[in-house]
Order: structure tokens, then sequence, then C-alpha cells
């Protein structure tokens, strides 16, 4: 199966979708916007792939924040 990249935008937020790839095909997909309150990135995508994308960034921020507190307790 050829991968190919799909670049979406804020007019697709809304729209259902349809996503193959070497896992499986997901049907009935809603494109969405999401963004992290942390530091403000923005995810347009499906569903799935934005809750990874919010996964990622409290992993990574709570990890950034625990080094910060380390850090002021180390000074």
């Amino acid at each position: 199966m050829e991968e190919s990249t799909v670049r979406y935008t804020e007019k697709d937020i809304g729209q259902i979708a349809e996503h193959s790839d070497e896992r499986g095909t997901t049907y009935d997909d809603r494109i969405v916007l999401v963004y992290c309150q942390a530091c403000g990135a923005r995810f347009i995508g499906p569903i799935r792939e934005a809750g990874g994308f919010l996964g990622g960034h409290e992993m990574f921020h709570t990890w950034e924040f625990k080094m910060e507190i380390e850090n002021t307790m180390e000074a």
C-alpha cells in the first residue's frame, strides 16, 4: 500500500474522513482542531491522531515541568 501525505486545513474541520494504512482502515473519522494548553501548538486532523498529539504534548510538558522543578530545587 502506498503511503500518501494528507494536509488538513481549517476548511476541513468537521468533515468526515476515511483513512487507510498498514494497520487498517478507519471509517467516519471526524477532522478536528485541537491545541496544547501549555504551549499553544495546534493540530488539525482525525480525532484519533489528535488524541496522540495531545497525549504526546501532555507527556512532554509533564517531563519539562518536572525537570524545571528539579533544577529549581537544586539551586
